[in-house]
Formats: C-alpha cells, sequence, structure tokens
C-alpha cells in the first residue's frame, strides 16, 4: 500500500521557541524505508542528538550605529573567489556550491557553482545578493573548519573564502541475522552520539549523514564513508511503529547487537581513519499485523465509500534534558471499498489514529477512531462521519483598506479548532469573496480560532484585529457546538507591507570575531508597549563568516536585536548587546552591534 509521509508537528512551549531561535539544534526522527535479505522493504527510525545549552542572561554593553536607505531590486553582480586545499595542497577539478541555506535544492544541484583550477582556485560570479553556504563537492572529503557562509550585497567581490578539507573517516561492518546469513540491502544508520560535530555542518554535511544510503551490499557488508571526526552509534532495524510493506520487520539492534540505546558501543571516528568489524547480529524479525474498520454516516448507519482517509501516530521521544512529543501523519490513494471498509497491512506495533480526508468545502468534518496494535490483527474498527459546523461572516479591513481588499488574490479564513485529542489532514477553510463573504463548512466542535492566509507574493502579511459575533467583541476563540449553524461573525482584518529589512554587523570589541557558532542572535518584534510579541513568523537571522547578517521581508515596526557570544565548550556567554530598530517600508535599517571580547565569569 503506497503509503508517502507529508508532515509532522510537534508541541513547543513559549520557551522552547526561544531556544531554537538561540541556535539550539533539535535533531527530529528521521524515518525511511530499506530493503532486507527477502526483497521486502522495512522501515528504519533513527533519532539525532539533541545539542543544548544552558544560557546565562545577563545585562548588554553596546554601540550601535542605525541609518537606512532605500531598497533597490536584487541583481546578480557578486562573486566569490578562494582556493581548494586537501591537507594543505591545491585540490583541482574540485566542485565547490554556494547554496542558500533555505533553497530546498540538493547541495550537490546548487544552481550557482564552479570547478576549480589546476592552482586549486574557483571563481562564482553572477549571484544575486543573499545568504550562501559554501561547501566542496566532496564525498569521502570533510572540512577542516567550520562551514563557510557570506552574507553579501550586490555587487561585492569577496575573496580569500578558502575550503581546507581532508579524508573523512570510514566505519564498515556486517549485517547477518539469527542463523549467521548476510542481510541484503538493509539500509544502516550510523548517527552522532553527542556534540563533537561542528555546530553548523550545513546542508551538505546534514544530507551525507542522514541519508539512507548506506544499504549493506550481497555479503551483509556496508561501509559508511566520508564522517567528520567525532563518535557515532550504528545501528539497523526500526526504532518504532508504522505502516511498512513487510509482513516483518528488525526492531532496532545497535553495534554490538544490543537492543538498549545505552549499551550501544559507541565508535570514535578520527580524520582519515578506517573502523572494521563494526557487526551486527539482528534477531528474529517480528510479526505486523493487519487492521479493518468501516467509515459509515452518523445519522443512517450506512457505509460511506470512496472516502479517503490516513493514518496518524503520536510519539514521545526522550531527549537528553527532558521529552520531545508530537505527531506524524500519513496519506495515500486509499479510498473505502463500497462496503465502506478501509484496510491498514503491515502494522507494527504502538498506537494509531485513523482518520477520514474531507473534500474541500464539505460539510463533513473528518473524523477518526484511535487504536493500538498489541500482537494481534485488529477488525470491526468504525469511524462514524456527521455533518459538522459551519461558521460564516464577513471579513473587514481596517482603516483605509477596503479599496484595497478587492484586488487582494486567494484570501481565506481558515478555522482551527481546538481539541482535546491530535487532529490530522486540513483544517476547514472558507475563499473569501470580493465582498468579503466566507462561510467554513465541516468544522468539528470546540473553540475555534480563526486564520487569514493569503498568496504572499504580493508581499503582504495578514492580522485580525478583533472578531465580533452580531456586533459584539469576542475573545480569541469562538465556542462552537456539533453540527450548529454560526453566522453574523465579522473579522477585523489588517494588513501591511513586508518590505522593511534589517541589514547588520556584529564586532567584538578589541577582538577578532569568533565562529558564528558562537554567535547567539536573536530578533524579535515589539508590540506598541514595547513589549515582546508572544508569536512571530520571524526566522532565525543567519550570521555568516564576517558577522554580518540580513534579514528581510519585515513589517513596519520595532524590534530588538540582541546578540551574545558563547564560549566554546561551556554555557558561559559574554554580556550581551541589546538595540531596539526601527523598520519601515521598503527600507534597509543598518545596525552594527560591539560585543565585549570575553564571557561572564558567572
Amino acid at each position: 500500500m503506497p503509503w508517502h509521509r507529508f508532515g509532522q508537528s510537534a508541541d513547543k512551549s513559549a520557551h522552547s521557541k526561544e531556544a531554537h531561535n538561540l541556535h539550539i539544534l533539535k535533531f527530529f526522527p528521521l524515518r525511511y524505508y530499506s530493503r532486507s535479505k527477502k526483497g521486502v522493504l522495512t522501515m528504519v527510525s533513527s533519532a539525532r542528538q539533541t545539542i543544548t545549552c544552558i544560557l546565562v542572561i545577563l545585562n548588554a554593553a553596546i554601540c550601535i550605529q542605525a541609518q537606512t536607505q532605500t531598497t533597490t531590486e536584487k541583481i546578480a553582480t557578486a562573486s566569490i573567489s578562494g582556493k581548494v586545499t586537501i591537507k594543505g595542497k591545491a585540490a583541482a577539478g574540485v566542485v565547490v556550491v554556494a547554496n542558500e541555506p533555505n533553497d530546498g535544492r540538493s547541495w550537490m544541484r546548487g544552481r550557482h557553482r564552479a570547478k576549480t583550477d589546476q592552482t586549486g582556485s574557483y571563481h562564482i560570479a553572477n549571484l544575486p545578493a543573499g545568504t550562501y553556504e559554501i561547501s566542496a563537492v566532496t564525498p569521502s572529503l570533510v572540512p577542516q573548519n567550520e562551514l563557510n557562509s557570506l552574507v553579501i550585497g550586490e555587487g561585492d567581490s569577496i575573496e580569500d573564502v578558502n575550503l581546507s578539507l581532508a579524508p573523512g573517516g570510514v566505519i564498515t561492518g556486517k549485517i547477518t541475522d539469527s542463523e549467521g546469513q548476510p542481510i541484503i540491502g538493509l539500509s544502516v544508520s550510523v548517527m552522532p552520539s553527542d556534540n563533537q560535530l561542528p555546530m553548523r555542518m550545513g546542508h551538505m554535511m546534514m544530507e551525507r549523514l542522514y541519508s539512507p544510503a548506506r544499504s549493506t551490499d550481497d555479503r551483509g557488508i556496508y561501509r559508511a564513508f566520508g564522517l567528520p571526526p567525532g563518535k557515532y552509534r550504528v545501528s539497523v532495524g526500526s526504532s518504532g511503529s508504522g505502516v511498512t510493506n513487510s509482513r516483518e520487520y528488525y526492531k532496532q539492534t545497535f553495534y554490538p547487537s544490543v537492543t538498549d540505546p545505552a549499551k550501544a558501543t559507541v565508535v570514535e571516528v578520527t580524520e582519515g581513519s578506517e573502523t572494521n568489524n563494526v557487526d551486527i547480529v539482528l534477531g528474529r524479525p517480528v510479526r505486523t499485523f493487519t487492521v479493518i474498520g468501516r467509515v459509515v454516516d452518523g445519522e443512517t448507519g450506512k457505509p460511506l465509500t470512496n472516502i479517503k482517509y490516513g493514518v496518524g501516530q503520536s510519539f514521545e521521544k526522550s531527549v537528553e534534558n527532558g521529552t520531545s512529543s508530537g505527531s506524524s501523519s500519513s496519506i495515500g490513494g486509499e479510498v473505502t471499498n463500497t462496503n465502506g471498509e478501509f484496510k491498514l497491512e503491515n502494522v507494527t506495533p504502538g498506537r494509531y489514529t485513523v482518520f477520514t480526508v474531507p473534500q474541500e468545502q464539505s460539510d463533513i468534518p473528518s473524523a477518526s477512531v484511535t487504536f493500538e496494535v498489541v500482537d494481534h490483527d485488529l477488525t470491526n474498527l468504525l469511524i462514524t462521519m456527521s455533518k459538522g459546523a459551519s461558521l460564516s461572516g464577513v471579513v473587514v479591513f481596517e482603516g483605509n483598506y477596503e479599496k484595497d481588499a478587492v484586488r487582494i488574490t486567494n484570501l481565506q479564513v481558515i478555522a482551527l479548532v481546538q481539541r482535546a485529542e491530535h487532529s490530522y489532514g486540513n483544517p476547514p477553510k472558507s475563499a473569501v469573496g470580493q465582498d468579503g463573504a466566507f462561510k467554513v463548512n465541516g468544522v468539528p466542535g470546540g473553540l475555534a480560532h480563526f486564520w487569514i492566509s493569503a498568496d504572499r507574493a504580493d508581499r503582504k502579511e495578514f492580522e485580525i484585529v478583533r472578531v465580533e459575533h452580531n456586533g459584539v467583541p469576542q475573545p480569541d476563540t469562538i465556542s462552537v457546538k456539533e453540527g450548529e449553524q454560526v453566522s453574523g461573525i465579522r473579522l477585523i482584518v489588517k494588513y501591511t507591507n513586508l518590505t522593511g529589512t534589517i541589514r547588520g554587523q556584529i564586532k567584538v570589541a578589541d577582538d577578532e570575531l569568533p565562529p558564528p557558532s558562537q554567535l547567539w542572535l536573536l530578533v524579535w518584534p515589539l508590540d506598541e508597549n514595547l513589549e515582546r510579541k508572544r508569536t512571530s513568523s520571524i526566522e532565525q537571522p543567519h550570521v555568516d563568516d564576517r558577522g554580518r547578517f540580513v534579514l528581510e521581508g519585515l513589517a513596519a515596526g520595532t524590534y530588538e536585536v540582541t546578540v551574545r557570544l558563547l564560549e566554546p565548550g561551556s554555557n558561559k556567554l559574554s554580556d550581551g548587546t541589546t538595540q531596539r530598530v526601527t523598520v519601515t517600508d521598503d527600507t534597509v535599517s543598518e545596525v552594527t552591534l560591539i560585543l565585549k571580547s570575553k564571557p561572564n565569569p558567572d
């Protein structure tokens, strides 16, 4: 059954959001499918380590210079050049790529690239302004220093962006079953076990480390190469539950053939090293099961045919300083048959939710059933679908924007309903007519929170400033009962241009600039009371090797910019530097932040 994973969400507190913005890297579970000796697919799951630091927050000393200038259209006039060496010697014929961190393309297919000449020199021209990671495409070699990153402006000609490479390490071994027979085509996970790896590895190294491409050959032998120095745990098999393509799967087993991660032997990799005989013997395959159920009409009890459905899971993973929880879900092309039946095959033990996927503008919301697979097949599960509530009203623009509203395309009202259990599938929504009218059908009972969505190509951001029901102002949510028809809703909306930019330079007083991984930068929008807004879609600014950063697509307003310096190998931070920056439409606000050179001893 062709299931495809399409999304994952994780519950985050306000504290965890701020920690994320402070460059605390979190590696989430990565699931993929591998092939066993029988030619069937087995889901492999691996958890990435969590890198955490305890932040000591102190008051700041600051020196900031600010000015604004008019933004202009980006033109591809910049260039980057440098040399590539391997163990100090010029490396000819090496491909160097300049990728934007959020480009979404594979590092091997970067749009901007060049090849080194006989002297090891490269030159990448015709670059538009932006932020770039500079990497060499060398699968068996690893960088000897941290990732080269640059924030460049129009017309910049940046030289001496040099890359120093060295041979990566190798881990190799054999995977066999309990009878000593090799297991063919099984993916092997080689994951960092500590915080030894560089804080900023870039897309190239991340793709290499977390790729499922390492598989056993016809002898059951695997070879993981191009590993940066560090400590690793090697494992095969599945660490969790899921729907697979096999009647059997292998439980996750670590080197040396243990299922308890705490008992796994750590393999240390050094520059150019090769560690052999990292062998794993797997236990007997674990059986999977079948789950069968029906989808019926809540009023008539009759089976509902051609209803699309998906599978969801809740999970909780232990991490270094606690647990993280969330959910994952997947939707295939399967629909209920003429008897309203759905069928899941090859289900591993675990807790699941099967949910229906309503069609657009359907008046029937998603329904679900939650169950647990232990040691036998399940049948006679029942999902009952009933007509949902509707929420209708009008969108009204605040101020003098109503004339502009007719030019807004793809404006939608989304109703997010708070429920005790995990919700799967897309929330109900409605297009907004040119008269501002909307009607959201198929709303489940609960507390409904409204959200405005629009095509961001016009560089506008929408915000609901007030909700009214029959002329009475409402709190953030509206309570709606199952099947209730709620009308008379007014959503008062404002929109702002997203054309402001903050461009900054970080310096350290009387000292050299440290690597970007030691710079902790945070930008917060402030409200009218100059307090931090509780929620924000602002991404963490990227700081390059020269201490520069750019944050584009900002709404006009006041922002707080903070930077701190982290001492390597500790949790000590320098006195922070904080400044409020005013952003206006179609301008660049430039700031220079100067840090003290030494972290506070406390």
